[in-house]
């Protein structure tokens, strides 16, 4: 059977919950796998490149991942794209941010017109409930870079949510929107506790079901191990590491 054809693109959620987010994609589609996959701490969708600590990947747009879709699946592939928030805090306006988001969708349908498409909207709630003291502690630990005020992000994350909406209507694409249960004192990831609960309320609208069979997570012990990508800069020095990062008998993961 050829395997069902999934596609992950994000951030810092996708990376902080691997080993568990392989574990639910599994209960959800307990079938021969193959994930490709876009994410990174602080990865960007659209800038050339986007830099955490000593390491910088390529923009989700600009990496290899669309230059593998090379062949058209014959069942429809199922795909996740998250983490659309990150862009605010490099100064990227919403606007610019769902017209990547759009091209994202664009491109994943033109590789296969009848994908299963799920967005997730921003914690909206979660970050209006932020305060001066706590903006200001994470801002200098998760992005000094950013010069954004407060009320910037505020008001950034919210429009980006009603532009996010009014694209999921347009496209006909599944948009779900987080808990204010999964988010802690830091308000845009989701909680350890949280994460395995959090990704099958949003995998669940792939419309596959839920199996609850143990010898699922037999199939993904390797989800312990983290992909590593095709391309990336540390200490702006080149790396190119080859693909499927991670393979077994029926199950693959092509990380760019």
């Amino acid at each position: 059977m050829e395997p069902r054809r999934i596609i992950l693109l994000g951030a810092s959620n996708l990376t902080l919950a691997w080993p568990r987010l392989l574990d639910v994609i599994a209960s959800v589609c307990p079938e021969p796998m193959e994930v490709r996959t876009a994410h990174g701490m602080g990865r960007s969708y659209f800038l050339p490149y986007s830099r955490f600590v000593f390491r910088e990947l390529p923009g989700i747009l600009q990496s290899g991942l669309w230059s593998s879709l090379a062949q058209t699946p014959d069942r429809e592939p199922l795909a996740l794209i998250t983490d659309i928030g990150n862009d605010l805090v490099y100064g990227r306006q919403p606007a610019e941010i769902v017209d990547a988001i759009d091209e994202c969708v664009t491109r994943i349908r033109s590789w296969h017109p009848e994908s299963r498409i799920v967005l997730t909207r921003p914690p909206v709630t979660s970050v209006q409930d932020v305060g001066r003291l706590r903006f200001a502690f994470f801002r200098r630990v998760l992005f000094p870079a950013t010069s954004l005020t407060l009320e910037m992000i505020k008001t950034g994350t919210a429009e980006l949510d009603d532009r996010l909406v009014a694209l999921a209507n347009e496209r006909s694409v599944c948009l779900v929107e987080p808990e204010r249960q999964w988010y802690g004192l830091d308000p845009i990831h989701v909680r350890l506790r949280w994460q395995r609960a959090a990704f099958r309320k949003i995998l669940q609208h792939w419309g596959m079901g839920i199996t609850d069979c143990n010898d699922v997570a037999k199939r993904v012990r390797v989800s312990g191990r983290r992909p590593v990508p095709e391309t990336v800069l540390r200490l702006g020095r080149e790396q190119i590491h080859s693909q499927p990062s991670i393979q077994t008998k029926d199950f693959s993961v092509f990380c760019y």
